[in-house]
């Protein structure tokens, strides 16, 4: 979740604290507001009046405006949504294996990720990476430039002559986030996880700014049909199980559907529910989700189970329960933790400002802004609070795990498994 810097081109003096080692998402924000800020500058300088403030008559003309109808509300909504999560990569520069920034980076491996997973700050950074909306630019050209540097660092076991420790990393990350691990192919670009924040931003504003039950059930819909296109562009395979797949996109669209419109139904009929009617696309993306991973790794937690293997990297076996923790552990984070951020969070910032929105206008892209910064700085964090590597006391598993001993004759007191996405 996914922060190797690589330079953002930018003409204008910038006097954010952001710098860059800052992660790439954060940055592009931090331009964002820094570009936004020398508007209005510039508008004063001309001797203009400030974007940020209005007379007296404008302010009433604003209030006496006619406010959106539903429809339109949701196409702007949606437009500006979309708007908001391209700027993240309208303001960046591809991040270049042979750009010219300065290396302050780990020495570079192919063994090992650049960032410590152990720790939660290594997590994070690590996931701040994978998400760099920048890469989405790299062109096929620059996809080969970086291949070309890593088949080079593995033929010699040196960096080309020229180049950073960090440009390495760069050229590491663009491979991996860009082609599929198998295959060698370049992966659908809207599926890839650095498309993650623009594609999210608009979803979670329609889903939040749906009315009516066309609405509900087409915004559920669209946000699962994208979830799929996700899973199928990031399987691990070269080949995937069609029928596993799409099993899992209609239980996961059917469960979301239906419990927003059973949630809307109720709330609708108990009026003391009500405060909770902004909360029901977050259910249902709960509800999805976790039927969702539940289903595609059933084998997991209700057959096989997982691989578990000892300090020394031993396998020890299959173990049923180690699945069911796993399988625990990804719904707590993808299905509850993940979705706060763009669904949960932004609905409790507009009630505090609240008293600041003077129109509709300036409401919605308000929230959609908040959307943006909740998706782009949160979204890692809940994905990064629980490690991919589980370590698991030897008492939770099953008996024929129990009194093993290890190569030098100690008891086996605690094994690990991976937690899988």
């Amino acid at each position: 979740a996914q922060a190797p810097s690589a330079r953002i081109r930018n003409p204008h003096h910038c006097s954010c604290s952001t710098t860059a080692n800052s992660p790439p998402v954060i940055m592009a924000f931090s331009q964002l507001v820094s570009r936004t800020g020398r508007r209005c500058t510039s508008q004063m300088a001309l001797g203009g009046r400030s974007c940020c403030s209005s007379s007296s008559s404008s302010s009433t003309a604003a209030s006496a405006a006619a406010k959106p109808s539903g429809l339109q509300r949701q196409l702007l909504g949606g437009a500006g949504a979309a708007s908001a999560g391209a700027a993240l990569l309208w303001i960046s520069t591809p991040a270049r294996a042979d750009g010219a920034a300065v290396s302050t980076a780990p020495p570079f491996t192919m063994d090992k990720p650049k960032f410590d997973q152990s720790t939660f700050y290594g997590r994070l950074m690590g996931m701040y990476d994978y998400i760099d909306p920048r890469t989405l630019l790299l062109t096929s050209e620059d996809l080969k430039k970086s291949q070309a540097l890593l088949e080079e660092f593995k033929k010699t076991g040196k960096k080309p002559e020229g180049l950073t420790d960090e440009e390495m990393w760069t050229a590491r990350k663009n491979v991996e986030v860009s082609l599929h691990p198998v295959t060698g192919e370049e992966l659908f670009r809207p599926g890839r996880m650095s498309a993650f924040v623009p594609m999210n931003v608009p979803l979670c504003a329609l889903m939040l700014m749906a009315n009516g039950t066309k609405q509900v059930v087409f915004t559920q819909w669209l946000n699962q049909t994208y979830n799929s296109i996700n899973n199928y562009v990031n399987r691990s395979g070269a080949s995937v199980d069609w029928s596993a797949l799409l099993q899992s996109y209609g239980l996961a669209v059917t469960s979301a559907c239906g419990i927003s419109l059973a949630a809307s139904s109720i709330i609708g009929a108990i009026p003391a529910l009500q405060v909770l009617g902004p909360f029901v696309p977050y259910l249902a993306v709960v509800a999805a989700g976790s039927a969702n991973i539940s289903f595609t790794r059933m084998e997991e937690w209700n057959g096989t189970g997982v691989s578990i293997v000892d300090e020394t990297g031993k396998e020890l076996g299959m173990s049923q329960k180690a699945g069911q923790l796993g399988v625990a552990q990804t719904v707590l984070s993808r299905a509850v933790f993940l979705p706060i951020a763009p669904m949960v969070m932004p609905i409790l910032f507009m009630k505090v400002l609240k008293p600041l929105m003077i129109n509709k206008p300036v409401e919605m892209v308000t929230e959609l802004c908040l959307i943006t910064v909740c998706i782009s700085g949160m979204l890692p964090v809940a994905l990064s609070i629980l490690p991919q590597k589980m370590e698991i006391d030897v008492s939770k598993l099953e008996p024929e795990f129990q009194g093993l001993k290890d190569a030098s004759g100690n008891p086996v007191t605690k094994v690990f498994a991976n937690k899988g996405l």
